[in-house]
């Protein structure tokens, strides 16, 4: 029986990993500019600044559980000698403590205690910088492999595990924010009336969040 395979589609997750660049760095420069000011943050800011914080370390946390338990696997079972995993994996171990960290500094931010905004910022830099490199080498290394060795469906699999465990009034429209318009137009069209309706319910409450996260 001929073995019939196609390209999958990589754009969810390029989206995925380019909307936890996004939230690192944004999240870096905001903290930075709390500690500026050197007052603490009002309460419902801070609340929301924690709540988005610990909803992105919940989603960094799931993305790389759903490498290291369906993807890697998956690949290594494909690919066998053509992929070599450790060094992802070794990553995904050591993203565990400082996300952990981010979490304790988060419910320092709202208990209003000093430092805390500073401390925040520094370890959102270092969370940054450790995610770009990881990325950039996930997507060189790995990318070419799943393309090459892994069939649509083999991929579906990948990205349904992914959608399983993932807050999908989260996930949505924080990835629809760093789509380019084509890429937006690709994946409404993917996606459906199921996505659009998301996009369209789930969009009101992103927004609303992103204004209290700005301080207005």
């Amino acid at each position: 029986m001929t073995d019939i395979r196609s390209t999958p589609n990589l754009l969810g997750m390029r989206l995925a990993h380019r909307a936890m660049l996004a939230d690192t760095a944004r999240f870096a420069v905001l903290a930075g500019e709390l500690a500026a000011i050197r007052t603490p943050c009002p309460p419902r800011r801070a609340r929301a600044i924690a709540g988005y914080l610990d909803l992105l370390c919940d989603s960094i946390h799931h993305h790389h559980r759903v490498e290291d338990e369906v993807l890697w696997p998956t690949l290594t079972a494909a690919a066998g000698d053509a992929i070599e995993l450790r060094e992802l994996t070794d990553d995904h171990a050591q993203l565990d403590p400082a996300l952990a960290e981010i979490r304790t500094l988060c419910a320092d931010l709202v208990a209003r205690r000093p430092g805390a905004a500073a401390a925040l910022a520094e370890r959102l830099t270092r969370l940054h910088t450790v995610l770009d490199e990881h990325i950039a080498d996930e997507e060189r290394t790995v990318f070419p492999v799943v393309t090459e060795y892994l069939t649509t469906a083999q991929w579906a699999e990948v990205e349904a595990a992914a959608r399983k465990g993932a807050v999908m009034s989260f996930e949505v429209p924080r990835m629809a924010a760093v789509c380019t318009p084509a890429e937006l137009a690709e994946v409404t069209g993917d996606g459906g009336w199921p996505l659009r309706v998301m996009l369209r319910v789930f969009g009101v409450r992103y927004r609303r969040r992103e204004r209290v996260l700005a301080g207005e």
